[in-house]
Formats: C-alpha cells, structure tokens, sequence
C-alpha cells in the first residue's frame, strides 16, 4: 500500500549502548561523541549504532561518508502527523496529484537539490525564530539585488551533487555522474562570485561553506573525457595523457599492426639478424621467426616457443 513503510527486524544486540559508545566514534574518527552533543541522549546513541550497524549489513561497503552524527530536535520544528499533511496538500493534493500543493506552488527551484530541500522545509515547518529571521533577510538581499538572474543562471549548470556524491561513497557512479561533477565544482568561483557582494550574512556563510575544491575539479577536468559513455565497461572513460600505461595499451589495442611493424624493424636493427620478422597464428599467438641459418645467434633474453623445418620461433616478455 501507498505509504506503508517497511519494517526490517534486527536483533537486540545491535541496539546496545556499550556496543554504540565504542563503535561510533571508532566509526566518525573521534575520541566521544560529546562534540556532536550526545553526552546525555544515551537513547540516541543507541538508536545510531542499530542505524549503523544496518548501513553495514546492507551497503556492504566502508560509508566513509558518514562523519557526523545529527541530533533532530522535534521541540524546533512544528509537528504534523501524516493526516495533517495530507489534507494541508502540502506535496500531494487529495486526488493524488502535486499540482496546486504547496510545494507545488512554491517550487521554482533551479536544482533537484533545492527542491528537496524546501520540500523537507514544508513538511517541518521550523520555529526557530532567528533562523527564519535569517532566511528572510537573505531572501530580501536576492530579490532586492541585481544578481538574482546571474545566480539563477549559474544554478543551471550545478548538477545534483548530493546523489552523486552518495553514490561516489557507494561505490555505485558512473563516468557520467563524474562529468556532471566536474562541472558542477567548475560554477563554484562563478557561484561565490555570485553571492559575495550581497548584503546577507546567511548568503555570505553558505558562500564560505561552498569552498572551491580545485584540486578535485584539476583531477577531473585531467582524468575524464569530455563527454563520458554511459557505463565504465564500455571504455573510453579515462581522457588521453592522463596515464601513460594506459595511453599505451590503448595504442596497442587500436594500431596493433604498428606496434608488430615497429617492433620488428627495432629488434632486426638490434640483433643485426636480417630474416627476423614477426607473425602471429591462433594456436600459439604472437612470435618471433628466425631462419634455421640465423637461429644460434638468438638473443638470450628470446625464449623458444616452436621449431619448424626452416625456422625457430620465439617470444619475449614484451612481446607476451
């Protein structure tokens, strides 16, 4: 049914206390967990070591992006239960559609990310009469300012960071995921530029707090084409001259008959052995042929593979 949410039993255990003070700050690289204002909410910490100890089962990786523990304080928003909100339509109308809802409404958001955040503001309507303070006063620097059309303009080109980042930390993203990175880290300068000279503190903080993460962006713009494919097993992620290996394997699977041509000529001019060449067959794959007249002046370093009636054939690590 529509709404029902799903129940997963765990066991007890996983909800011990002794087990949560250990493993949580062990977890979030901290002595205790006082700096994240836990000393006296022993329910609490309980409730996140059972959480963490499901992300673990489930995930099946390290959640190294978990750092910080979050405490909701119901006392700071206004409470409204599910009947409530459905007939305020704040999402969904009562015939089922968003249209004509309050956030329907609302939502002018540029990003996937603002709207989910206003949406999370809706459903938890805040009483905290400093911060609604704060917000308004940035609303009225925006909206009396203008840079609300260039800001909106460089809301474009940002990406929906927080899923990709949760995938990144999965393990789970894809070369395109990266890309919208990428380019969603190269509108920062543009983006803080943006907010710099509006006169909002809040505005000015959230600027501060963007930070400018050049040198993830210098690793992507080096590390990824242009235009990536769809999913990293079709190839072509990794752009040209970003590693040399591959930049050379890459040559070898695409001008391989190059490769044979000059490897050839190099190693006749090496050897001084003039009816060296190099061939390849299904059965034994690449080799090196040397006549049987030629075949005792072999390098060393040429291991035997195969003896015809005129000829020896051999192969070398490189060749292998």
């Amino acid at each position: 049914r529509a709404g029902t949410a799903v129940l997963t039993a765990a066991e007890p255990f996983a909800f011990a206390l002794d087990g949560a003070t250990r493993v949580l700050p062990e977890r979030l690289g901290v002595a205790s967990l006082d700096g994240f204002g836990f000393r006296d909410l022993p329910a609490a910490v309980a409730a996140a070591g059972g959480l963490l100890q499901y992300l673990l089962e489930t995930q099946k990786c390290g959640l190294e992006h978990i750092d910080r523990l979050l405490f909701h304080e119901p006392a700071r928003f206004l409470i409204l239960d599910a009947a409530t909100r459905r007939n305020l339509e704040l999402e969904r109308s009562l015939t089922g559609h968003d249209q004509h809802t309050l956030a329907g409404v609302m939502d002018r958001c540029i990003t996937a990310m603002g709207s989910r955040l206003l949406r999370r503001w809706i459903n938890r309507p805040l009483r905290d009469h400093a911060v609604l303070g704060r917000r308004y006063q940035a609303v009225d620097a925006l909206l009396s300012s203008t840079r609300l059309d260039p800001l909106t303009e460089t809301l474009r080109g940002i990406g929906d960071v927080e899923r990709i980042l949760a995938r990144i930390a999965l393990r789970s993203a894809r070369p395109r995921d990266l890309a919208q990175l990428r380019l969603s880290l190269g509108r920062l300068p543009e983006l803080k530029t943006e907010l710099a000279g509006l006169d909002s503190p809040r505005l000015a903080a959230l600027a501060t707090d963007c930070g400018d993460h050049a040198a993830t962006r210098d690793l992507l713009e080096r590390a990824l084409v242009e235009s990536p494919p769809m999913l990293v097993r079709d190839g072509g992620v990794i752009a040209p001259g970003y590693d040399e290996q591959l930049d050379e394997l890459r040559t070898l699977s695409e001008d391989a008959d190059s490769f044979l041509t000059d490897l050839e000529q190099r190693e006749r001019e090496r050897t001084g052995l003039s009816t060296l060449k190099v061939g390849y067959n299904r059965v034994h794959g690449y080799y090196i042929e040397i006549s049987r007249a030629q075949s005792d002046r072999a390098p060393p370093e040429y291991t035997r593979r195969q003896t015809l009636k005129a000829a020896e054939r051999y192969i070398t690590e490189e060749l292998k």
